[in-house]
């Protein structure tokens, strides 16, 4: 696929976007995130769902492909994107949200990994990125603080926000079927450290399910 192909199919599932809260009550979400074995040019998928409050995990689900494009800034959903598709199929229980180790419309075509599965399944995402994809101004220190960032037009596509009182900020941007202010309460609900508790198991299974392999 050309990047001039990718960038059409992006600007065609953003035109799908459904950045709204229907107020449903939030008792499971899922964690996705994604592991490498590079010398095998695969890529895996993890995903966990847990119950809230409690945090309990209620179900799990692996999958494996082929790496089958590169790592391109601005197109990581056509690189991970049909992995996590495979492990969400595999799941019988359906979270309320689901969190992805990524951005959600904090992309040049707001179609960043968390956009990319919540409008291919039609399912609430929100993205939940380590590393910012805009200049943010940092948050005051405490738990809970925000700052708002915008893209290149100027549109508020997420917020720097502080989970725990002094530890960096984590970058949070609506997925499909959320809105902002959503999107930051669940991650701070689902907050014990910096990561949420669903990314953080998800991160911890997918690092490890190529080197149990090797």
């Amino acid at each position: 696929m050309s990047l001039e192909r990718a960038a059409r199919v992006q600007l065609e599932l953003s035109s799908k976007l459904i950045l709204k809260w229907d107020g449903r009550r939030v008792d499971l979400v899922a964690g996705a995130d994604s592991g490498y074995d590079r010398k095998a040019k695969k890529i895996g998928a993890s995903l966990v769902v847990f119950r809230l409050p409690e945090f309990k995990i209620v179900e799990t689900a692996e999958a494996v492909r082929e790496i089958r494009f590169p790592y391109i800034p601005g197109y990581l959903a056509f690189r991970e994107g049909p992995v996590f598709l495979d492990v969400f199929r595999k799941i019988k229980t359906k979270p309320d949200v689901t969190l992805v180790d990524g951005n959600g419309i904090a992309h040049p075509r707001k179609m960043g990994l968390a956009s990319f599965v919540g409008v291919t399944l039609d399912i609430c995402t929100i993205g939940c990125a380590k590393q910012p994809y805009y200049p943010f101004e940092s948050p005051p220190e405490h738990s809970g603080s925000y700052t708002f960032f915008k893209n290149e037009s100027g549109d508020k596509v997420g917020l720097s926000l502080r989970t725990r009182s002094g530890v960096k900020p984590v970058f949070v941007s609506p997925g499909h079927r959320i809105d902002l202010v959503h999107a930051a309460n669940v991650i701070l609900r689902c907050s014990r450290f910096r990561i949420p508790e669903p990314l953080r198991e998800a991160h911890r299974r997918a690092s490890r399910m190529f080197s149990e392999k090797s």
